[in-house]
This record gives C-alpha cells, sequence and structure tokens, in this order.
C-alpha cells in the first residue's frame, strides 16, 4: 500500500486517524446490508432474476441519486461534514430497522425499494463527506497514498461486512427470518459508525470556510446555480475533467461486466461454481485486485504520472476482459476479476487525487457529489443496456467485447490528452512519464496540514 515509514506517518495524524475510522464503520455496515440485499433480492429460491428485472433493481436503487448528489454537494460545502457522518449513520440505523420489519414480512414492492432507496441514497452524503474531508486533515503530499489506504480499507471493510452477512445468512439459513437478522445487525453496526464519527471534532473535517444556512427553502432555491457553478469550476481544471471522463467511461465497462456476472451466477453456472457462494468467490478476488493496487500505485505514480497509470490499467483491464471473459469459465472469471479490480481500485485512487489537487476546498462537496453523479449515471446506463441485450443466463459474448473495448477506447482517449489544456492554469502533472510542477494559483494554497505552498472523488 505504502512504505512503513509512509503509513506511520499518515497515522500520526489524529484527524486522519479520526475519518478512518468513521470510514471503516460505515463501510462494514454497508457491507453487512449489501449482503442482506443481495441475497434477499437476487438469491433468494422463491424469486427468479431476469437481466430486465436486475436492471429495474439497480436502476431503483441507484438512479435516484442524481437526484440527491447535487443536494449532497450543497450541504457539504455548507455544513460541518462530521455532522453529516454522525446524523446519516444514525438515520441509515432507524431505516435498517424498518427494513427488518419489511423483509421479515416478505416484502418485495415498492414500500420495500423505497426503503432500500433510502439506505443507499443516505449513503452517498457519507462517502462524498468522507472523500470532501480528506483534505482536511493531511498534507497536499501525502494525498496519494491517503487515498489508497482509505479507499482500500473501505472497500475491505465492506468485503468483511459482506462475509459476515453472507456467513450469518449460511448459518442461520437462507429463509427472510435469517435475511432480517443480517439486516438488523447491519443497523447496529450503523450506530457504531455514528459514534466513532461523533469523536471527531464539529469543523475537523470541513468545510474551511462554511457559508451560513439560509433555510431549507432557500438551501434549495440554490442548488441550481450552486451546481452550475461547481461544474463550471470542475470544467475549468482539464485535468480533473479528463481523468473524470476517463474514469466514467470505464465504469461503464465495469457496469456490463457486474449485471453479467450477477445473471452468470444466478443462472448459468451449476453446482458449486454458481450461486451466491460462487460470486462472492468472485467478489473476493477483486478485493484482492483492489488491495493489491493499494499497494502498487503510491509506488508507481512516485516513477510516472497518475494520468499514465490510469491510462497503463485500463488498458490492462480490456485485455484482460476479453481474454479471459469470453470462455465463460467460472474459474477464468474469478482470475479476471483480480485484475479488472486492480484497475478499478488503481484508477480510482489516481482520479481521487487528481480531482483532490485541483479543486478548492468551497468545492469540493459540489465536485464529489458530480463525481457520483457520473458514475451513477454510466452504471444505470450499463444496466439499461445489458437489459436489452443479455439473455437470462448472461451469457453475451458481444457484451463481453463491448466491455472491454470500452475499457481500451477510454485508455487512448484518455492518451490523446495527454498535452495539458493551456487554459488550465491549475494543471500540476503533465500526462508524459516525468512529472512536472509548475506554480500555479492553485497551487499558490496552501493546505491546512502545512504551510508549504503545493496543492488536491470517492
Amino acid at each position: 500500500m505504502a512504505r512503513a515509514g509512509d503509513l506511520r506517518q499518515l497515522f500520526e495524524l489524529t484527524g486522519f486517524r479520526r475519518l478512518f475510522s468513521s470510514r471503516l464503520t460505515s463501510q462494514t455496515a454497508d457491507g453487512v446490508f449489501q449482503a442482506s440485499l443481495v441475497s434477499y433480492v437476487l438469491f433468494s429460491p422463491e424469486r427468479a432474476t431476469s437481466a430486465a428485472a436486475l436492471a429495474t433493481s439497480l436502476a431503483i436503487v441507484v438512479l435516484p441519486f442524481s437526484v440527491i448528489g447535487p443536494f449532497a454537494g450543497i450541504l457539504l460545502d455548507r455544513v460541518s461534514r462530521q455532522r453529516v457522518l454522525v446524523v446519516c449513520a444514525l438515520a441509515r440505523a432507524v431505516l435498517l430497522g424498518i427494513l427488518v420489519v419489511l423483509i421479515a414480512a416478505g416484502h418485495t414492492g415498492a414500500d420495500f425499494y423505497a426503503a432500500a432507496l433510502a439506505v443507499v441514497s443516505v449513503n452517498r452524503f457519507v462517502l462524498a463527506a468522507l472523500s470532501a474531508g480528506l483534505p482536511m486533515v493531511v498534507p497536499a503530499g501525502r494525498l496519494v497514498t491517503a487515498n489508497a489506504v482509505s479507499t482500500t480499507a473501505g472497500t475491505l471493510a465492506t468485503l468483511i461486512g459482506a462475509g459476515i452477512g453472507s456467513g450469518l445468512r449460511g448459518l442461520i439459513g437462507g429463509d427472510d427470518a435469517g435475511v432480517a437478522f443480517v439486516a438488523a445487525l447491519a443497523g447496529v453496526v450503523y450506530l457504531f459508525a455514528a459514534g466513532t464519527a461523533a469523536r471527531a471534532g464539529r469543523g475537523e473535517f470541513g468545510p474551511m470556510h462554511a457559508t451560513p444556512g439560509q433555510g431549507v427553502l432557500g438551501e434549495v432555491g440554490q442548488v441550481v446555480l450552486e451546481l452550475a457553478d461547481g461544474a463550471g469550476h470542475l470544467w475549468r481544471r482539464a485535468q480533473a475533467r479528463y481523468a473524470l471522463a476517463a474514469l466514467t467511461g470505464s465504469r461503464a465497462s465495469y457496469g456490463l461486466t457486474s449485471v453479467m456476472a450477477i445473471l452468470l451466477y444466478r443462472n448459468y453456472f451449476t453446482g458449486a461454481a454458481g450461486g451466491l457462494a460462487g460470486l462472492a468467490l468472485l467478489v473476493g478476488a477483486g478485493g484482492l485486485g483492489t488491495v493489491t493496487a493499494a499497494f502498487v500505485t503510491p509506488r508507481v505514480t512516485r516513477r510516472i504520472s497518475k494520468q499514465m497509470w490510469i491510462i497503463f490499467v485500463l488498458l490492462g483491464a480490456g485485455i484482460i476482459e476479453i481474454s479471459l471473459c469470453l470462455p465463460f469459465s467460472s474459474v477464468l472469471l474469478i482470475v479476471a476479476s483480480v485484475p479488472i479490480g486492480f484497475a478499478a481500485q488503481a484508477s480510482k485512487i489516481c482520479v481521487d487525487t487528481i480531482v483532490q489537487e485541483q479543486i478548492d476546498d468551497a468545492y469540493r462537496g459540489r465536485a464529489f457529489a458530480l463525481y457520483d453523479l457520473l458514475f451513477n449515471v454510466a452504471y444505470v446506463a450499463a444496466a439499461a443496456l445489458a437489459a436489452i441485450t443479455l439473455p437470462a443466463t448472461g451469457r453475451s459474448a458481444a457484451m463481453v467485447l463491448v466491455a472491454g473495448v470500452g475499457y481500451i477506447v477510454c485508455a487512448l482517449l484518455y492518451l490523446s490528452r495527454r498535452t495539458s489544456d493551456p487554459s488550465d492554469p491549475s494543471d500540476l502533472d503533465g500526462f508524459g512519464g516525468v512529472k512536472v510542477r509548475r506554480l500555479s494559483s492553485a497551487a499558490a494554497q496552501p493546505s491546512p496540514m502545512t504551510t508549504v505552498p503545493t496543492r488536491t472523488a470517492t
């Protein structure tokens, strides 16, 4: 992940430790919750899962972030991000109580999806707050390592939570009562997450200059103007703009692969190779790739630019997608999941850091809200395409080719922008293999953790 000395220095920062603890507890609860949701909706013996049904479920849970995201961004640029973490954790604990009742009663209608939607929607505020708050507690020079540690540990916490939830489901039984128990456990962990976030100071995670509140109606009335202003600020930072575009495109390819994999393990692979157990192995292999990326990325980006590393890993993901996924072997899919997970995490670490470096603190909440919005729209669009083209079994050579070529195209288009946009005065790194640091108005802004004049998704 990083050298031992770097990690030791990072964890000596009290603010980072508190933010890191908040992430771990929150994302562990997310994993337990996701295990209950997936087993209840997708792998219950009483419920069949088609491509259209899966896409509809994803759209119901994910697409409303397009509405939530802008409000999250405005909120995170105006009020204490620490308070957002506490309140959101408590809100999700309450919502999990409602879901437990619905699951125990066997509901899968609008009431169930509304409650699930509320839990996942609140999570947007949490993840954006964690990303926006990181530059407040870490010096600019350590952001790559901090992002690698934070996002990877968060992903692992989610996987561990999902493993705990799936294991409990297997021990207790896969009926609705067993799934309800797992969901209740997620609610308890969310209470722990609230207590962890409450240990931090009110202003410890920013924003540095919070705008006084104007009341609910006044804030809602400002959303369009504020979001447009944030989008304009992001657009003028060419490095951040290009990085987000590349990552958004790769997210669509990842979405196609994810939907296909769920259907394959639900309806195509049989015996020990299929079902929830097979899908768990696939997810675990992706987690291994995620961990490896966190070890490798900070070291590689000391030698080449973050932009070139994004290009390399996306090209690799596309080649591996096509070569290993086309045989439609459960074993090969699990093997492919390692480098694909590596590419997804390595590129995200770099893009998170680029956005944090380029965006002023007053705009970071909105920037990461837009970041989430682009991710979610790309993912839902991929799910819609899968619903139209995939058979119920999930086996489609054409879909594998589309996803693999998508990774490659994103890498090549990003490579074509290897010359920095001269209209962007905040660019710090060139697209070539050699890093170039230029003094700029953004670079001259001191980090809250240091007086050295060097300056920073989801």
